[in-house]
């Protein structure tokens, strides 16, 4: 029997509007009972955009108004805590549209002002930000006690400014603004912070020794995103009529939801969470049945493929020599202009940005090993890059590639990988890898629609690619600087083509690629055809 589907809130709404409306709730409040029971903890969070952040600012601040009725049934309700009321101020840099150094300030001054009135309290000085900042935390508890501060987005105004030239003085803005909760540090009872980067020379994070960074902190790698417990208990009936509508069985069902939506892990040797959104999405908009790309489709990719392709990041090779553990501490995102070129930086942007993930560690170097979440990161990922390539979007080129190698049109096929290859630009002094990775983010792309296997084992070898149509295979092998008969030479000798020819009705296709490093292009191909 199919369960009563409760609705699922997919925009960024406010904790007390999805209790009281009934929506799907994750019970992650034994995690927020830890940081809230001790009094003048000051915590900061690093997410990916879209992970639940905002609604857990919303969740705490329901805690420090004393809501408890909204909590009845969660874990917290069970635990020990005593729902004081506590004055709150609630920062969420998500509603700041300014750019300027001047517009921000101007914005806080308002925000803080605005804060008082509500709290009924009076505030003078100066119009300056930090000033009034100082002086509304005064306010607050002499008159009612010590207060609770949460900043959501903190780096929101420095990251979608990072390459103005008013970077470093909307950064001294705000570095003046938060600098007040280190020195007004006796009057908090707690401070939450959470963004998407970190500013290592942000005040917040270069002068607040006692702000305690759960980015990457073990005991609490799964407070945002759904563990795979989590994903089946609290959406059971909607994972059920996913099953009754798709026809797949419940194994392979839920695999196919954790191929595509699960894999972030936030610290080393930590169980992997599904991505909040892509989860939502997939059982609202997806109805359970369309496996498609949500979360990226949520959120602009520019700067992440900018900043990929300004190390050409060959994801098959460079992600295997490691990022160092100190990449993090120093990374500071408003300096992504000078990271340029910077392999370690980039990794670290794409790792906090989430579009890469912890795979390993090895501490005795230090070193993280980073890797895709999932196939939802990966595809969006390469067909962006593709799209780059080619200067036109990626499905109309994996379109042009499929129906070339289901109908046996091998020149259409190489034509047109051809002309990927001559837009594609190359670091200098690298061969046969980048030839490897652009094949390989094509052939990926292509493979929804066709069955690929690169480094294909057989008994005398690994063949570079196959791939396998509904009448036809082809056998690749690619040579850099050497010619297309030594490829296809290759091939005949190691007798790549004998695991094939037991597929009836099909026609073996054997092809040699030679590709030049010095042209960056195809340089021939030759190819034999096995009816």
């Amino acid at each position: 029997m199919i369960k009563r589907l409760l609705p699922i809130m997919t925009a960024n709404g406010s904790f007390e509007n999805l209790r009281r409306g009934g929506y799907v709730y994750v019970d992650k409040t034994s995690y927020l009972h830890s940081l809230v029971r001790q009094e003048g903890n000051m915590f900061f969070l690093s997410r990916p955009r879209r992970f639940g952040k905002t609604l857990t600012v919303s969740t705490l601040e329901a805690i420090f108004q004393g809501k408890r009725e909204l909590f009845k049934g969660l874990a917290i309700d069970a635990l020990d805590y005593d729902w004081k009321i506590y004055p709150i101020i609630h920062i969420d840099f998500g509603d700041c549209p300014f750019d300027t150094p001047k517009e921000l300030d101007d914005w806080l001054c308002d925000l803080v002002l605005r804060i008082a009135k509500a709290n009924g309290v009076v505030v003078e000085g100066m119009r300056n930000s930090a000033v009034l900042f100082a002086n509304l935390l005064e306010a607050l508890s002499s008159q009612k006690g010590k207060v609770v501060v949460l900043v959501d987005e903190y780096d929101k105004v420095l990251s979608d400014n990072v390459f103005s030239p008013q970077v470093e003085k909307l950064r001294q803005v705000l570095g003046n603004f938060y600098q007040v909760i280190k020195t007004k540090g006796a009057l908090l009872r707690f401070v939450f912070i959470t963004g998407v980067t970190k500013f290592a020379r942000l005040s917040v994070f270069s002068k607040m020794n006692n702000l305690n960074d759960l980015s990457l902190d073990p005991d609490y790698a799964a407070m945002l995103g759904y563990t795979q417990k989590e994903l089946e208990g609290n959406f059971a009936g909607y994972i059920e009529q996913g099953i009754k509508d798709t026809g797949m069985g419940r194994e392979a069902y839920l695999g196919k939801v954790r191929e595509m939506y699960d894999g972030y892990r936030f610290a080393p040797g930590c169980e992997t969470v599904y991505n909040p959104v892509s989860v939502g999405l997939f059982f609202t908009r997806g109805h359970g049945r369309s496996f498609n790309d949500y979360w990226v489709e949520t959120g602009s990719t520019k700067l992440v493929m900018d900043m990929a392709q300004s190390v050409d990041l060959d994801v098959t090779e460079d992600l295997k020599r490691g990022m160092a553990k100190s990449a993090l501490s120093s990374f500071d995102v408003a300096e992504l202009r000078h990271a340029m070129g910077d392999m370690g930086k980039v990794q670290a942007f794409l790792l906090q940005t989430g579009y890469l993930t912890i795979g390993d560690y090895d501490e005795g170097f230090s070193l993280y090993y980073l890797r895709f979440p999932n196939k939802e990161v990966r595809d969006a990922y390469y067909q962006n890059l593709l799209s780059r390539w080619c200067a036109k979007e990626s499905e109309y080129v994996v379109r042009d590639l499929v129906t070339a190698l289901r109908e046996g049109d091998t020149q259409g096929y190489m034509g047109t990988l051809t002309a990927i290859f001559a837009s594609v630009p190359y670091r200098a002094g690298k061969k046969e890898p980048d030839f490897a990775q652009v094949v390989d983010v094509v052939m990926l792309l292509c493979g929804k629609a066709v069955k690929v296997v690169a480094e294909d084992q057989t008994s005398e070898g690994r063949i570079d690619l196959s791939v396998e149509t509904g009448e036809h295979v082809y056998v690749m092998e690619f040579k850099a600087d050497k010619s297309a008969e030594a490829a296809l030479r290759q091939i005949k000798e190691k007798r790549y083509a004998d695991k094939f020819r037991l597929e009836k009705g099909k026609t073996v296709h054997l092809l040699g690629i030679a590709f030049s490093s010095t042209g960056h292009t195809v340089q021939d191909w030759k190819e034999e055809v096995l009816v």
